[in-house]
């Protein structure tokens, strides 16, 4: 088995910022229910999100990143952070689903994509099942703003 290291981000200013603002208190709190969540937005935005959320995650804290060829991390605790699942092609989100069924113990799910994982399902390029697993909370970033959830 193989894992993918959580990559060291520096994180930006605006990101750590915007957390302190108006409506970093309410995000957080979202944070901290312990709740899936899915990051939509640009790469860069959600990367920098969820280093700034860091310490407010559960250890361990694991990265998979899709397309990577990484066996999926097996945790019975923590956090495991999926990047990029709207690469994923349908033979990856069926091994995902089957993942998230079998997984044990209190792992939370954190899930990055670029794009709308809801308009792929409906061009028949993303298992439903699996979008609504993986979107517990969505959580819309938007030029590192300060994080929408929708």
């Amino acid at each position: 088995m193989r894992f993918t290291a959580t990559p060291h981000f520096d994180s930006t200013t605006s990101v750590d910022e915007s957390l302190r603002s108006t409506g970093a208190g309410e995000f957080r709190r979202l944070v901290s229910v312990g709740s899936n969540l899915l990051m939509r937005g640009e790469k860069s935005a959600t990367t920098a999100t969820v280093v700034a959320l860091s310490a407010d995650l559960s250890m361990p804290l694991v990265t998979w990143i899709a397309g990577a060829d990484a066996d999926l991390p097996r945790l019975h605790q923590g956090t495991v952070i999926l990047q990029d699942v709207d690469r994923l092609g349908l033979t990856e989100q069926r091994a995902l689903l089957h993942w998230l069924d079998d997984r044990s113990g209190s792992v939370r799910v954190i899930s990055t994509a670029s794009s709308d994982l809801f308009d792929l399902v409906i061009a028949g390029e993303f298992l439903d099942p699996l979008y609504y697993r993986l979107n517990t909370i969505v959580v819309d970033i938007v030029d590192a703003d300060v994080p929408c959830a929708s």
